[in-house]
Formats: structure tokens, sequence, C-alpha cells
């Protein structure tokens, strides 16, 4: 193994999976979820046999959630303004409109 993949990255991955069994099902109308996840385990070895049922759940999970979504589309310019925010400037200005409710 050559390291480990968390956090971010690692929900990153769980959704390109599913995203790829979202479009085996659209060719082919149907998917067996577990069935591709343990051919992709056995083939890179994602994560060890015991884990393998989360893996599936965590994934089957992601697949539902992008199955369903309603929003299609994002406005590029404000995610990325919304992103420049750090997370201590996003506290601070909640703390500001907090107090100004309060006042």
């Amino acid at each position: 193994m050559w390291g480990k993949i968390e956090g971010q990255r690692l929900r990153l991955a769980k959704m390109y999976i599913a995203d790829y069994c979202l479009a085996l099902r659209e060719e082919s109308g149907n998917v067996d979820i577990p069935y591709v996840v343990a051919r992709i385990n056995n083939e890179f070895h994602l994560v060890p046999e015991s884990e393998m049922l989360s893996l599936i759940n965590d994934i089957g999970y992601f697949f539902h959630c992008l199955d369903n979504q309603q929003v299609e589309a994002l406005d590029r310019g404000g995610y990325w303004k919304w992103k420049a925010v750090s997370a201590l400037e996003a506290k601070a200005e909640l703390e500001r409109n907090l107090n100004q409710l309060q006042a």
C-alpha cells in the first residue's frame, strides 16, 4: 500500500466509484453495487476484506445521493468566493451576524 487516502480525498474517491456505478446503470439499465465494488476492491486492494461491507455501504450511500441530486449546477464565481473564506473568517462573520440579531 502506498499510503492512505483520508478526509476529503476519501470522500471524493468513494464518490468517483459511485459515479462509475451510475454510468454502468445508465449503460445497462441496472447495476449491482456490491458486485462492482467487490471487483474494484479485488483489483486495486482499496480496503482489507474486513472493511469490504463498510466500503460497499459507503459507496451505496454516495450512489443514492448522486442519483437523487436536484441541483445540477453552481455558479463558479460564487463557489470560489465562498471557498476563499477561511473557517476563522466564517466563524467571525457568523458571530457578527448573531450579535447584530441580539442588538
